[in-house]
């Protein structure tokens, strides 16, 4: 009688867990972005969302057999939308620090990318040299609420905070700031963006190594099992590697 009793509490469970895989087939994926980092995601000349994360999602959805439904926020707002359950998984070029993994879940890395800086072309001669950019007088801007706001912050008092990646541009160009420090991606769009190229260049040596990765709330690990799964699928058949150089068509080697 108690080999038949733990039979059917194992049965029990083995259903359940069937109907909760099965239940969140069709379900929507709702993943969060912020739409202002080139290349990895970003609202194109149409207003239509666009970059290396799109594709991501997209291509993840389909291979969960969930359609995917985009949800903006700020950076600040993404973290808070997956705390409250308005999100399932954040996907948009978000940097593993060790901070962050002690109160979210992070799939594997899906690349590793470094800090860089853009400058005038004007200033690039002096201030080129491997350190001098944040041991000096120089007034570094930096994206509010990113890992080139700690790098910046940890190493000069001169650190310049703004909102968006065009603000801090038109603050480059316009002379408020001495440089730009963001993700090796968005330095490469920017300083290779035909509004910016005669005007300015990108400082090509990292600054640090990162790894970046999709987010989700602690209590979804069925969902990072999922999510895991499918991203190893894509490094073993090489479409990680094909999406990567769609969007981001050179090398980008990190700090180490």
């Amino acid at each position: 009688m108690r080999l038949l009793s733990v039979v059917l509490v194992l049965l029990g469970a083995l259903l359940s867990s069937c109907a909760h895989q099965n239940a969140s087939r069709g379900e929507v994926l709702r993943v969060g972005i912020m739409a202002d980092y080139p290349p990895i995601i970003f609202r194109d000349d149409s207003g239509e969302l666009a970059g290396l994360e799109v594709d991501f999602a997209n291509q993840l959805g389909a291979a969960l057999a969930r359609p995917v439904s985009f949800r903006e926020y700020s950076l600040a707002g993404l973290f808070a939308a997956l705390e409250e359950g308005e999100i399932d998984i954040i996907m948009s070029g978000i940097s593993i620090t060790p901070q962050r993994q002690q109160q979210y879940l992070f799939s594997l890395p899906y690349t590793t990318i470094g800090q860089m800086a853009v400058v005038r072309l004007s200033d690039a001669a002096k201030m080129s040299a491997p350190g001098v950019l944040l041991r000096s007088d120089f007034r570094v801007g930096f994206k509010k609420g990113t890992t080139g706001e700690a790098l910046v912050q940890s190493k000069t008092n001169n650190g310049v905070g703004f909102d968006s990646n065009a603000l801090a541009m038109d603050a480059l160009v316009g002379g408020q700031v001495d440089a730009f420090v963001h993700d090796a991606p968005t330095v490469w769009n920017l300083a290779n963006n035909p509004q910016y190229r005669s005007d300015l260049l990108g400082l090509y040596k990292p600054l640090t190594s990162e790894q970046l990765a999709w987010v989700m709330a602690p209590e979804n690990r069925r969902l990072k099992q999922e999510v895991d799964a499918v991203l190893k699928q894509w490094m073993n058949s090489g479409e990680l590697m094909r999406l990567k150089h769609k969007w981001i068509p050179v090398k980008i080697l990190s700090a180490e």
